[in-house]
């Protein structure tokens, strides 16, 4: 008996069909796995970016930064209270420059914490109750931008004075704007 093959061709066309749908199915596999991945390396390098931002703002933040450079002088008239704290400040090594103009002023105790206000005009050798000034100003080249090399003493007049009576205790936090 002699049959034909050239009727019987759809078992060979089918098999062929099915490897090409797998292969199209794996393409597409890859491909969604392609955008998925590049999806995810883009949020890496978008955080990555952020977090290269917020460490270049705090290393400007923490550029410009004052310190004490001398004694700290508590003046009072009577013996009940400070009425006047003296605070010779500088910049800090390789600092940037800080406009006074700029910075608040606040007294914290354990009974009492405010902001000081600043004395109209800002140089002055006293100012009123609640308010700080600059009293004095070294190496200055007559402006309110302390650079490198200056130096100002803060005159500031507590309003509240509660905490700095005899063996109170309180801190003076000096905050240039950021």
């Amino acid at each position: 008996m002699f049959t034909s093959r050239s009727s019987d061709t759809s078992g060979l066309s089918d098999a062929g069909f099915t490897g090409l749908e797998a292969a199209i199915v794996l393409i597409a596999f890859v491909v969604v796995a392609s955008v998925f991945a590049f999806v995810v390396l883009q949020a890496g390098f978008f955080s990555a970016q952020q977090g290269q931002s917020v460490v270049h703002q705090g290393v400007g933040q923490a550029g410009s930064s004052c310190m004490v450079t001398g004694n700290v002088y508590g003046i009072s008239k009577s013996h009940n209270y400070i009425e006047s704290i003296i605070i010779p400040v500088r910049l800090t090594a390789g600092g940037e420059p800080i406009d006074m103009t700029t910075v608040s002023v606040r007294i914290v105790g354990p009974r009492h914490k405010g902001l000081l206000t600043q004395s109209e005009p800002l140089v002055t050798r006293a100012p009123k109750s609640g308010f700080w000034s600059i009293q004095e100003q070294l190496n200055s080249d007559c402006d309110l931008l302390l650079e490198a090399g200056e130096e100002c003493f803060l005159n500031i007049a507590p309003q509240t004075l509660t905490d700095c009576a005899p063996y109170g205790s309180f801190v003076v936090e000096i905050k240039p704007a950021g």
